[in-house]
């Protein structure tokens, strides 16, 4: 046996799996942090943005090139309505999902030029990833 593995042979079970298991968490958070395509689950998942501008269905969008937009991906438009005050003057909100874009083209790593393909689209409303249908 190599040094090492008698090392590790010497350890207690205990500091053994705590060892494999230091490992494992290293490999994952590794292959997490290196994931960084557009099929990642960062914008598989939780690629958001909002609505800076807006001129009839055209629109520019704060997601580019950075959050793993891409040319065709549509992207649900959501509208938070306020439902009700609390304390301290904050409030309780509704989502509504209200109308679909698509990218049209990346303007740099923050912005992106959108159409409206169906439903509506206001200026401060949030765009996030569409759910993919299976």
């Amino acid at each position: 046996m190599n040094r090492f593995a008698n090392t590790l042979a010497s350890k207690p079970l205990h500091c053994r799996r705590s060892m494999l298991g230091l490992l494992l968490f290293g490999l994952v958070a590794a292959a997490t942090v290196t994931a960084a395509d557009s099929s990642s689950p960062r914008h598989t998942f939780f690629m958001r943005g909002q609505i800076v501008e807006l001129k009839d269905v055209k629109l520019v969008i704060c997601t580019g090139r950075a959050d793993g937009a891409t040319v065709g991906q549509e992207l649900d438009v959501v509208h938070h309505q306020r439902v009700s005050t609390g304390p301290r003057g904050m409030g309780e909100y509704r989502r509504e999902v209200v109308g679909k874009v698509r990218i049209d083209a990346i303007v740099d790593d923050h912005y992106a030029e959108a159409t409206v393909i169906s439903g509506k689209a206001d200026q401060y409303d949030s765009v996030e990833l569409a759910e993919r249908k299976q």
